[in-house]
């Protein structure tokens, strides 16, 4: 699939692709290509809430992990994107 963006980006002529694409290209891979339906190793919520409000608190093998299992990496980004609200609410007030 990589092969594939590049190619695309090289007939248009692109030569390197914008931090946007990047970005949106790996929140889509690490969305859908590491399946785990199982749950296999999958980390307690607690500490992906943990992971999500300090990661420095947590080991790194828990984002490392997180990297590799599409369900927990789904449910990081909605804790970002939850505390993010939060904070932007609290903000406004």
């Amino acid at each position: 699939m990589v092969g594939t963006v590049g190619k695309k980006a090289n007939r248009a002529g692109q030569g390197a692709f914008s931090e946007k694409t990047l970005v949106k290209f790996m929140k889509e891979h690490l969305s859908k290509d590491y399946p785990n339906p199982r749950r296999e190793g999958c980390p307690p919520k607690l500490t992906l809430e943990r992971l999500a409000k300090q990661p420095q608190q947590v080991d790194p093998s828990v984002a490392f992990h997180v990297f590799h299992c599409s369900p927990c990496y789904k449910e990081c980004r909605r804790l970002l994107a939850h505390l993010k609200a939060k904070t932007r609410g609290s903000r406004t007030r």
